[in-house]
């Protein structure tokens, strides 16, 4: 049976992590500290929780507005991704959602501190999924990427040829909700509450 994998070429140490989430934290408390910048921040595009639920955003967007999901826990690929730690804020504003990524920072630290443990440099070989004789084969993944949930689908023909794919963003299902935030948000603000919500463009037309 051939083998498919990848090759560790090198890992970060858990003690540089540490060091990198300091000095975010550390420019996090800056940021807070300036009065001007809390002040814009604070009730700036808010998204109530029940609209994030009704649009189906994700990631920290969702987060931000109280939803708790996280496909690290909800679907994982690894035990200890199931212990991920959910960054919840309620307020829904640019301020929760800044909350939410400078938490989540601290967050995947400590997760990788638990991933790491397992982990070392090296070549990784896992045995290929076996084929469907005379059939095509569909799997869905589900990963947590950094603005949410991304969704792949394939279609791999009997002969291994890939039939379809599929890649869904999470900023596919999060745009909606840009709009319903800004309702009530005047013009000036609206660059620091669409950096706040940081979708992509690309990745809408996957």
């Amino acid at each position: 049976m051939a083998l498919g994998g990848a090759h560790i070429a090198w890992l970060p140490s858990h003690e540089r992590l540490v060091a990198l989430a300091d000095d975010v934290a550390e420019i996090v408390d800056l940021a807070l500290a300036n009065s001007v910048v809390l002040d814009r921040f604070t009730g700036t595009a808010v998204l109530a929780g029940e609209h994030a639920r009704q649009i189906g955003a994700l990631g920290y967007v969702a987060r931000a507005s109280g939803v708790d999901l996280d496909a690290r826990r909800d679907h994982p690929f690894h035990p200890d991704t199931t212990q991920v730690e959910p960054v919840l804020r309620t307020g829904g504003d640019v301020l929760a959602r800044f909350g939410v990524r400078a938490g989540e920072v601290q967050a995947s630290v400590r997760l990788l501190g638990l991933l790491l443990a397992d982990a070392e440099p090296g070549t990784v070989l896992r045995e290929r999924p076996r084929r469907v004789p005379g059939g095509r084969v569909a799997g869905v993944g589900l990963v947590e990427g950094w603005r949410g949930t991304i969704a792949h689908r394939v279609e791999i023909e009997a002969d291994g040829r890939i039939a379809r794919l599929k890649v869904v963003d999470p900023s596919f299902l999060t745009w909606p909700a840009l709009p319903v935030a800004l309702r009530d948000t005047i013009v000036t603000d609206f660059p620091v509450s669409n950096k706040s919500f940081n979708l992509s463009y690309a990745g809408n037309d996957l």
